[in-house]
Formats: C-alpha cells, sequence, structure tokens
C-alpha cells in the first residue's frame, strides 16, 4: 500500500499521452470537453451541454472508446449521463476501487478499467492492473502487471515505461485486448506490448493484424 500511495502521488504529475486517432468514429472527431470549477462544458455529437457533476473534476479525458469522461485520479462519468443532465442536478462522478493507482483508460459498455501504478522515478516506469469495474483484481498477470507480493525491485524490473495519466493506456472497443502504455505495438520485442485480457497473455502478430484489433467496428 505504501508503494501504491507514493506511486499515485508522483505519477498524477506527468504529462499526458494521447494514441487516440485510431480509435475515434468520425461522428466524433469534433467532441470536445472543458472544466470550470465542479461544471462540464461538452460538445458531443454536435450538441453542446453545460452539466454539473457532484465533485469537482480534476480535468477532463476521453476514454479511448469514447464512451467515457475520465475526470481524476479515480473518477469517470459515462457520456450518456452527460448527454441525460439537467439543470440543478448534479451528474454522478463513478469511481474505480481505491488502492489500484489511477485511472488511465476504462470501457463502460464491456465493464473493464485499466489503472497504472507508478513504481520508479529514475526512469519513470509503472505496472498495469486490468479490471473489471467495481473491482481491484488484476486479471492480468504477465510482465508489466501489478502482481501483489512481490517487493519493490522485483515490481520495478517488470514495470514499463509511459506518460502515467488519464489517456496514457487504451482498451479495445470489444474489451478484449489492452496497450498498458498506449503503444498499439504486436511485435516481438514491443514491452510491455498488447495484452490479450481474457488468454492472459501477449498479443504476437503484425502491425495491421495489431491496429486492427483496436479499431471501432461500423
Amino acid at each position: 500500500m505504501q508503494l501504491r500511495k507514493f506511486c499515485l502521488e508522483v505519477g498524477l504529475h506527468m504529462g499526458r499521452f494521447a494514441m487516440l486517432a485510431l480509435f475515434i468514429p468520425p461522428a466524433y472527431a469534433d467532441d470536445s470537453f472543458t472544466t470550470a470549477g465542479t461544471s462540464i462544458h461538452a460538445v458531443i455529437g454536435g450538441q453542446t451541454m453545460q452539466c454539473t457533476l457532484d465533485v469537482t473534476p480534476s480535468y477532463a479525458v476521453v476514454s479511448a472508446d469514447r464512451r467515457a469522461l475520465i475526470v481524476s485520479e479515480r473518477g469517470y462519468v459515462p457520456l450518456s449521463d452527460l448527454q441525460a443532465c439537467r439543470s440543478g442536478t448534479p451528474v454522478r462522478v463513478r469511481e474505480i476501487p481505491t488502492g489500484v493507482g489511477f485511472l488511465s483508460d476504462i470501457n463502460v459498455a464491456k465493464g473493464v478499467y485499466v489503472a497504472l501504478d507508478f513504481v520508479s522515478t529514475q526512469p519513470t516506469l509503472y505496472l498495469a492492473t486490468v479490471a473489471k469495474i467495481g473491482s481491484k483484481k488484476n486479471m492480468v498477470t504477465l510482465d508489466g502487471a501489478y502482481v501483489g507480493g512481490k517487493g519493490v525491485h522485483q515490481s520495478q524490473r517488470a514495470a514499463f515505461s509511459a506518460s502515467g495519466d488519464a489517456g496514457s493506456s487504451v482498451i479495445s472497443p470489444d474489451g478484449r485486448y489492452v496497450a498498458p502504455n498506449g503503444q498499439i505495438d504486436c511485435g516481438d520485442d514491443a514491452y510491455p506490448g498488447v495484452w490479450d485480457i481474457e488468454a492472459n497473455k501477449r498479443v504476437t502478430v503484425d502491425g495491421d493484424a495489431c491496429n486492427a484489433l483496436f479499431a471501432a467496428k461500423k
């Protein structure tokens, strides 16, 4: 727990990482989200709305599948909730469990999120927790995943580099695959590469096949 607390405090100062262009359907290309106090000003599918949240957001970063807005280290709001917001009724910010790091992507439709734990400053390295929404049990035990019971040095040896902020990981639209550091690379030498969550194994395919795993289905 001390390691996770240290990771969270330092990791939140890292810059954003954005590799979402492949996953943005054309209909949502002009979506935008800005924060002001407890309010979110949103443009979704050409519709403009001003919504008040029940907690003050730290930022507004859209998830890779364009279905949720990450608003804090643990908080998120489904875009459907924003689209249905009403004046005078705050929108509830949902949260991932405590003790798993900070939220880096979420697929609400498939019930999966990924959080990053900061484990080293020199160099900057992270471990990933991939879990069902509402749970903190990691579904992945590959190198690069957070596995309880390991010491700091052992964890650091398995960690990977990433920007360490909301949007720095990418979950596929079908919720089966994840690129923990946001890099869609299924090559043999990629690290941590792309993970098949269901099979608990790394994916090794060529570039086109790898990108296809994360392409929005039409």
